[in-house]
């Protein structure tokens, strides 16, 4: 669904205007890139994934692949499918309008989650967040 979200408005952009624009391939192999890393991010978490906020019995800290990095490398995916949506319409507002809206959103749910797993799991998970990124490498 995500890919899909991806290259119809790219595709559509590219046959409405009848040129080449380095920028439509920029913004769809970060989309696509955005929709890889969050796809794995999904089965890296196996069992453990849900769309709601909240932990299940059994449940760990997963700290293989992505997570060794990122704590939320399932919301950096989705940031770089809308960014890469955003870029490929060659639109500095809509690149603009996405990474804002995006954060807004995402800054409030991940401060759930992180709270929610402090909660379970003290200082195990402060540690955790102390050797990891929160979303995107180096900045945030």
């Amino acid at each position: 669904m995500l890919t899909w979200m991806v290259i119809i408005p790219s595709l559509i952009h590219f046959f409405s205007t009848n040129q080449v624009n380095s920028l439509l391939y920029i913004g769809i192999i970060i989309g696509l890139l955005g929709v890889r890393i969050r796809y794995s991010s999904m089965k890296n978490l196996g069992r453990f994934y849900s769309r709601n906020i909240g932990v299940q019995g059994e449940h760990s800290i997963v700290q293989s692949g992505w997570y060794q990095y990122i704590r939320h490398p399932g919301y950096l995916g989705t940031f770089l499918t809308y960014l890469g949506f955003a870029i490929s319409t060659s639109s500095l507002t809509a690149v603009g309008i996405n990474i804002v809206l995006f954060f807004i959103a995402y800054s409030y749910r991940i401060n759930v989650e992180e709270q929610t797993l402090i909660s379970k799991f003290g200082e195990k998970y402060r540690q955790f967040q102390h050797k990891t990124w929160r979303l995107i490498p180096f900045l945030y």
